[in-house]
């Protein structure tokens, strides 16, 4: 395929822009990245004037605000971050004919559904977070730019907070652990997201067919307790002897 002239990568050192920056080069020629400290999205009016000096024909958004429980309390922060930095990013994109790559969430849906989510199911979301991300879903869609959003649940890696890094400091801490045993998911590595991600740019710029909305995930589904468990595993005998007690998060 031939080369993406210039791309730019929001949130290169989180779980996923990690991960993603070393394999950009397949596809781009020009791969530039910028952290928090770089491009602190709370500062909307430093977002055009970013984008107008580096002029990237392909930005990829893996930057957010992720902490779902402190959103509830830091709404301000969380809409400014996840929403309007993410409208500047699309109407950035729309007039400048930019490709934009968004990742969002599954929290846009209840969680009631047993079966695995449709892209065409009806968003319902039940926390700020996850309200935040569906207004984000909305501004790109708004925008007319051409776009691709990711929707992505339960990622875990060495860098970020995550579910596995949560639990290993409370196995350390605590002799008793509560985890939640009716919550179905899949753990999803960063890694694996990451070569979806490309492999999916791929066939967008070669085959230019643009599927607007996808819900990535890996294969198979467990739940926090049995997840907790299994990290449990890999510790020391001594470690082994912490008690790991199922709740119903109803």
């Amino acid at each position: 395929m031939e080369k993406i002239e210039k791309t730019l990568l929001l949130g290169s050192s989180g779980q996923i822009g990690s991960n993603l920056k070393k394999k950009l080069k397949s596809i781009s020629k020009q791969v530039k990245c910028l952290s928090k400290n770089e491009l602190d999205l709370e500062k909307l009016n430093s977002i055009k004037k970013t984008l107008d000096k580096i002029k990237p024909n392909l930005i990829i958004n893996a930057a957010a605000y992720t902490k779902v429980d402190e959103a509830e309390n830091n709404k301000k922060k969380c809409f400014k971050i996840n929403v309007l930095s993410t409208k500047e990013l699309a109407n950035w994109s729309y007039k400048n004919n930019c490709f934009l790559l968004h990742y969002s969430t599954v929290y846009i849906f209840d969680g009631k559904k047993i079966k695995p989510w449709k892209e065409e199911d009806r968003p319902n979301p039940i926390n700020y977070y996850g309200k935040s991300k569906l207004e984000a879903e909305k501004k790109i869609i708004l925008s007319k730019c051409n776009y691709l959003i990711l929707r992505l649940n339960w990622i875990y890696n060495e860098k970020g907070e995550n579910f596995p890094k949560k639990i290993i400091k409370k196995i350390k801490k605590k002799n008793n652990i509560f985890l939640v045993n009716n919550q179905i998911g899949t753990p999803n590595d960063a890694e694996f997201i990451s070569n979806i991600t490309v492999k999916i740019l791929k066939k967008i710029f070669v085959n230019k067919i643009n599927p607007k909305i996808l819900n990535i995930s890996a294969r198979g589904k467990t739940n926090y307790f049995i997840f907790a468990k299994k990290i449990l595993e890999n510790f020391k005998v001594e470690l082994k002897k912490k008690k790991l007690i199922p709740i119903n998060s109803n």
